[in-house]
């Protein structure tokens, strides 16, 4: 899965993805409990107070069809629902069309950046991972801005303050050569750019046998996730450092409802990282690599930052909630994206 949120213009609806049906043997679960959303992908709720993380990811969308690509940095700079000037200045005086997008002045610039806990001599780091492309802007060469969501329009008028976004505007020139929508990059501000500059690996997934999926216990709530499912492939690749092991858990219909990813060292065997992926309100598993098309890639994995393990990511579809990164290593962190999605 690329790391995407389909919310990224008015064209791309948030997707959920159902998988074509597969060969399968049964697996037995013990009986357990109610079936409840605990896993490793459980989402965070819209009031719920941001998750503190080693660093904060942001996005690129796309503003319509003018020249303009847009951060929104909304995740981390709050301006509440209802009116409130010292966030953003008194909308109704500028009239409803003027109103959709409007750039700052130095007094509401200086507010955002001081509560995004942004320096005018930071820089704003661009990398597309898909692309291997990269660029850098000094904060004080760009337009900060608000932009009316995605989920507001003009029946929402007079527009309340959590119906826009507040982030950069970047000239979509600066940008070319990005993917589509800029659905594969990412975004960091700051002193210094924490991106590495080795290429991350399209996974390439190799079928094998069952049996030759790592053995290990699965933890009581993964069991309880994946109850009344049946194993359907299984999958490895494998790097220098490390091995990476899928296993497909088909439904009823025989349609793919979860997988579980087992990362390994490659010298020592140990198991460093495991992954439990599910069908829920809030995601679907995605396809796997080059199952539609030999430029359909969603599943990366390499040296994303400079001074972080490598990382894994793209297997599932995010609808409620932002995508994350997993972290290969014994941390079991993730990182998810501000992706400002207010589905």
């Amino acid at each position: 899965m690329k790391i995407k949120l389909y919310a990224l213009s008015t064209v791309l609806s948030l997707l959920l993805f159902s998988c074509n049906k597969k060969e399968n043997t049964t697996i037995k679960l013990p009986e357990a409990a109610e079936h409840t959303e605990t896993g490793t992908d459980t989402l965070q709720e819209a009031d719920e107070t941001p998750r503190k993380q080693s660093i904060n990811l942001f996005t690129v969308m796309p503003k319509d069809s003018s020249d303009i690509a847009f951060i929104s940095l909304s995740d981390v700079y709050s301006v509440g629902y209802e009116k409130d000037t010292l966030a953003l200045p008194n909308v109704e005086k500028m009239g409803k069309e003027n109103a959709r997008y409007f750039t700052f002045g130095d007094i509401y610039r200086k507010r955002l950046l001081t509560g995004a806990n942004i320096s005018e001599t930071d820089s704003v780091f661009i990398i597309d991972y898909a692309k291997n492309k990269r660029v850098s802007f000094a904060v004080k060469n760009l337009k900060t801005a608000a932009m009316l969501s995605l989920y507001s329009s003009g029946e929402d008028w007079p527009y309340r303050n959590f119906d826009y976004m507040i982030g950069f505007e970047i000239d979509k020139k600066l940008l070319n050569g990005f993917s589509e929508y800029y659905s594969d990059a990412l975004v960091y501000v700051g002193k210094e750019n924490p991106f590495s500059k080795e290429r991350l690996k399209p996974i390439s997934w190799e079928k094998i046998a069952k049996k030759d999926y790592p053995s290990k216990t699965m933890k009581n709530e993964e069991r309880v996730l994946l109850k009344n499912t049946v194993t359907g492939n299984t999958y490895k690749f494998k790097t220098d450092s490390h091995e990476y092991y899928l296993q497909d858990y088909l439904d009823s219909d025989k349609i793919i409802y979860g997988r579980r990813l087992l990362v390994i060292n490659s010298t020592t065997k140990d198991i460093i990282i495991e992954k439990v992926y599910h069908s829920n309100e809030g995601s679907s598993p995605c396809p796997l690599n080059y199952e539609e098309g030999d430029e359909a890639i969603n599943q990366w994995t390499g040296k994303l930052f400079k001074n972080k393990p490598p990382v894994v990511f793209g297997f599932e579809y995010v609808s409620f909630g932002c995508p994350g990164i997993s972290i290969i290593d014994k941390s079991n962190e993730d990182i998810y994206l501000q992706c400002d999605n207010r589905h």
